[in-house]
């Protein structure tokens, strides 16, 4: 197994615009192709099922948990088209690098442990955990964490995907058209909750692990200048971005009037409910 010489980690949660950041770093032709490499679970194979986000809320009407058919799995991430996970491995880093040899990866805080049970059975990897599994994985990658500052929005946008299953704009929906979509303060409020937890879960993970990571807020750093971001990412790993190169990430947006009603609408239920 060639394990990468530079390689480096985007440490984020669900719907934070990492897709966005790594469209926009692998359109550099020089930083690596980051992917959610690591999303399936160690039990299926396969990314969660949206009902997994959803763990310890009470039924909401919306369905999302009665649709049981499996999540689709792109095939960098799928386990069942590969003999083994040392297999996956060799896959992922061939997939995840450019010519010049970096590598990328985008890893959500809720897939930490589905890697850490797959890599720990191979004999290499017995006995590492946390960021010492991930400097002798990845050979000392460098660290990019990724939020988003306003969770609500954050949780409307999951809440929404959760439905749809559809987690980009041009995807397509599992549904075949437009499927009808409820709104729920309890789901929303639930994600928000998840998500934040996740992401002080990351801070505590550098803290212990005194790593220093390269902190990126998307209202901040990503949406309102990507060439900015991107060009702070090339230089904490060490490359030099095109002439040429140009910030097209090539995605269309997907929050919409929707999502805005919602947002609307979760801070109305939030004062009635809770008094914020």
């Amino acid at each position: 197994m060639l394990q990468p010489r530079q390689a480096y980690i985007i440490c984020s949660t669900q719907r934070s615009g990492s897709t966005y950041l790594c469209r926009l770093l692998a359109s550099t032709g020089v930083a690596g192709n980051p992917q959610e490499y690591f999303e399936a679970r160690a039990e299926t194979g396969l990314p969660p099922h949206p009902g997994y986000f959803l763990a310890g809320l009470p039924r909401t009407g919306a369905g999302i948990r009665d649709d049981i058919r499996p999540t689709d799995a792109p095939e960098y991430s799928d386990l069942r088209a590969v003999d083994g996970w040392e297999e996956h491995l060799e896959r992922t880093f061939r997939l995840g690098k450019t010519e010049n040899g970096v590598f990328g990866a985008k890893l959500m805080w809720n897939q930490l442990p589905d890697l850490e049970q797959h890599a720990t059975a191979m004999p290499e990897f017995a006995g590492l955990d946390g960021s010492d599994l991930l400097e002798r994985l990845f050979s000392g990658p460098s660290y990019i964490w990724l939020r988003r500052r306003d969770k609500v929005r954050q949780a409307i946008s999951l809440w929404r995907a959760l439905q749809t299953r559809a987690w980009r704009a041009e995807h397509p929906t599992a549904y075949g058209g437009r499927p009808t979509l409820s709104y729920s303060f309890q789901g929303i409020e639930h994600l928000r909750r998840r998500l934040s937890a996740d992401d002080e879960a990351w801070g505590r993970f550098f803290l212990h692990s005194l790593i220093d990571p390269l902190e990126l807020a998307y209202e901040d750093d990503v949406a309102p200048d990507p060439a900015g971001a991107v060009t702070r990412i090339v230089t904490l790993i060490g490359v030099a971005l095109p002439h040429d190169w140009k910030p097209d990430g090539g995605m269309a947006r997907q929050s919409d009037k929707l999502n805005d009603e919602w947002y609307d609408a979760y801070h109305r239920d939030a004062t009635a409910r809770l008094g914020v």
